[in-house]
């Protein structure tokens, strides 16, 4: 299938399991590079070997996205 969404880029949580895993297969297949996180840092780096195998851009990290502590953004001034 081809949705028009190469060179895009998403960024998906929850993406080593269950929807969001589904979610992050269909993009990588569509071109789309990935920004990806998940709670367990072995499951993220798995996801990360097995989507940028499929020829796209993939970064991840480890974070609990319940925490707004753990992902406020980094001031740059």
């Amino acid at each position: 299938m081809d949705l028009g969404l190469s060179g895009k880029k998403a960024v998906i949580t929850g993406s080593t399991r269950g929807i969001g895993r589904a979610i992050a297969n269909l993009l990588a297949d569509e071109g789309v590079d990935l920004a990806i996180c998940a709670r367990q840092q072995a499951d993220v780096d798995t996801a990360i070997a097995e989507l940028s195998a499929k020829g796209v851009k993939v970064v991840g990290s480890a974070i609990d996205v319940a925490d707004g502590e753990a992902y406020k953004p980094v001031s740059y001034t």
